[in-house]
């Protein structure tokens, strides 16, 4: 990734030797000097569209001003708009496009995608995805999501989930369950629709993994919580359900307190009671 330091370096030196001032590389340029000024910070890098104006001004190279030769290059030519060939003969890869991708328009950086993968029919990883997630469109990354044959683990979808659709986020949830720990849903749960998280939990509240569903408990519906706490009563365990109480309904409350009172006698509710007497006031 370009070190927008080092490039902020760059410029103000090539511009002293120069001996120019800001306020007047940011009059040739058509920007405000407070552009010019973050750059040389390295709080900001130049657009694109700057760039050929930019070095012709510096008399410099774009490879030579971002500090990077290969992703400079590669710049270079999308600015030329021959990238394609570039791409195949340097065998650019996912990793360079993302760190070139901050410099770029998201179209910019899908057509570089397009032009890798029409030479690479390789699937995009999870890890992939991530890196270019910020870079493309909600509407591009979703077509790729659904590519993904499996997924390793939940949690590897967590850097995803901002980035990504519900329609997208359902589907690679449905994926995950499958290898997963219902808990490990947790990390995406704001993102994910309530009716996939209800189905979910549904179909796996017949295993009795009642400690995997509290951690999801505040993204579901109380009739989905209701339902999976009816069901560890009717298979005798209820040990569990603790940390449910605050989410479910009154009547499955009560339910729940009057079968623990017959198992285990008044003392079994006495962390219950503070819900208990909250749900009738």
């Amino acid at each position: 990734m370009f070190n927008t330091s080092e490039v902020g370096r760059k410029i103000a030196s090539l511009r002293k030797e120069k001996n120019l001032t800001q306020m007047e590389l940011a009059d040739m340029l058509g920007v405000s000097y407070q552009a010019v000024s973050n750059w040389e910070r390295g709080n900001s890098m130049p657009d694109i569209s700057k760039l050929p104006e930019l070095v012709n001004f510096l008399d410099c190279s774009i490879d030579e001003l971002l500090c990077n030769e290969k992703e400079g290059k590669l710049v270079e030519h999308i600015i030329k708009g021959d990238s394609a060939d570039y791409v195949k003969e340097e065998k650019i890869t996912i990793q360079e496009v993302a760190d070139t991708a901050p410099l770029l328009k998201p179209s910019q950086t899908e057509t570089l995608l397009d032009d890798i993968i029409r030479d690479n029919e390789d699937k995009f990883t999870i890890k992939e995805l991530i890196m270019i997630a910020p870079f493309v469109g909600e509407k591009y990354l979703d077509e790729f999501v659904r590519r993904i044959d499996t997924v390793e683990h939940i949690k590897e979808l967590t850097g995803l989930a901002p980035f990504l659709s519900k329609e997208s986020l359902d589907y690679l949830a449905g994926l995950a369950i499958e290898v997963g720990r219902i808990r490990d849903l947790i990390s995406l749960a704001p993102f994910i629709s309530k009716e996939t998280l209800d189905s979910v939990v549904k179909r796996c509240s017949d295993t009795g993994n009642i400690k995997d569903i509290i951690g999801l408990a505040p993204f579901l519906q109380k009739e989905t919580l209701d339902a999976v706490v009816l069901n560890a009563m009717e298979h005798d365990d209820m040990k569990h359900c603790t940390g449910l109480y605050p989410f479910l309904g009154k009547d499955t409350l009560q339910k729940l307190a009057d079968e623990i009172v017959k198992k285990h006698g008044f003392k079994g509710i006495a962390s219950m009671l503070p819900f208990l007497t909250d749900k009738e006031s």
